[in-house]
């Protein structure tokens, strides 16, 4: 699987107690704001993409729609999830980073 950097970096976040998830959490962080990065699984409603992406543009806050509801939710020990929020600013960076090599085929 190549996106495999990404889901340990967010496996390793979720041990490090570096992210939150879920839409009542996520919302709550990022109206805190705590949140460096927002994370919407490809496969999440058109309401839910809508107030998030919403919700990062008004606060300046990078998003990243990747990966699906399964798969994130694999990478956090969950059953599913379709929105992360990322509360630690390197790690987001980081998470960024590895999503733009799957995009631009790095390795």
């Amino acid at each position: 699987m190549k996106n495999d950097r990404f889901h340990s970096i967010l496996g390793i976040s979720k041990k490090a107690g570096k992210l939150v998830s879920g839409t009542y959490s996520v919302d709550k962080y990022l109206k805190l704001k705590k949140v460096f990065l927002v994370i919407l699984a490809r496969d999440v409603s058109k309401n839910t993409y809508k107030k998030f992406s919403r919700m990062c543009e008004f606060r300046n806050i990078p998003y990243i729609v990747h990966s699906t509801k399964e798969l994130l939710a694999r990478a956090i020990g969950r059953e599913q999830v379709g929105v992360i929020g990322i509360t630690d600013e390197g790690l987001a960076k980081v998470l960024l980073d590895a999503a733009k090599e799957e995009n631009y085929g790095g390795e």
